[in-house]
């Protein structure tokens, strides 16, 4: 028993320092939400992501997205890893969550929250822009 060629039960990593009961959670960033035109959509070979340029009507919440400021008018570069969701159509206008990529560019996963924006939810919106994140500390 427990010879050379024997193979042992795999081996999980070391999860690093295991947090204690009560001990708050890490800080969390709040995903971008931003209000914008699709001004065009590329959607590439299905091996490659494709691509939506938004001109942003106003940002919400950054969530670490790097923008000019006034954001207003400012053009974004949004990275679509499916090719046929969400669906975005050129000239219409949205409310966009999406997330930021590992190499920190916006990215609108098949899961993102997209709903075509009405000039009634800039109230919602504008409260939204004004309440802190609860991830900060």
């Amino acid at each position: 028993r427990g010879g050379e060629g024997e193979v042992g039960p795999p081996r999980t990593p070391n999860p690093g320092r295991v947090r204690r009961f009560g001990e708050p959670d890490p800080p969390v960033r709040a995903p971008p939400v931003l209000t914008g035109t699709v001004k065009s959509v590329s959607r590439g070979p299905p091996q490659e992501p494709g691509w939506a340029v938004v001109s942003v009507l106003s940002l919400h919440k950054s969530g670490g997205l790097e923008l000019p400021q006034p954001a207003k008018g400012a053009t974004l570069r949004l990275q679509l890893p499916c090719r046929l969701c969400p669906a975005l159509k050129k000239g219409s206008s949205y409310v966009l969550m999406g997330r930021l990529g590992a190499d920190g560019g916006a990215l609108l996963p098949p899961d993102a929250f997209v709903v075509p924006y009405r000039p009634q939810q800039q109230q919602v919106l504008g409260n939204l822009s004004k309440r802190p994140c609860r991830g900060t500390p």
